[in-house]
């Protein structure tokens, strides 16, 4: 069985060197992009926080993010 697709909320806080977080997750692009509506809501500038779009196995996900922290 293939995987679905999985929507994750990222943060970071804008230190030099600071990582990319998982803060949420949803196979619902909608409910994720709520988390980020909220997250700004509660002061998080737009650059701090993203939305990546995996497959659903959790070694997939941090894959993604390990990738986004390389160069960091």
């Amino acid at each position: 069985m293939a995987n679905r697709k999985y929507h994750t909320l990222l943060s970071i806080d804008g230190s030099p060197g600071c990582p990319w977080a998982i803060e949420f997750g949803d196979y619902d692009i909608d409910t994720v992009k709520d988390a980020w509506a909220e997250m700004r809501d509660r002061g998080w500038k737009a650059k701090e926080l993203k939305i990546i779009t995996t497959g659903d196995a959790q070694a997939e996900i941090e894959a993604a993010v390990a990738e986004l922290n390389k160069d960091l």
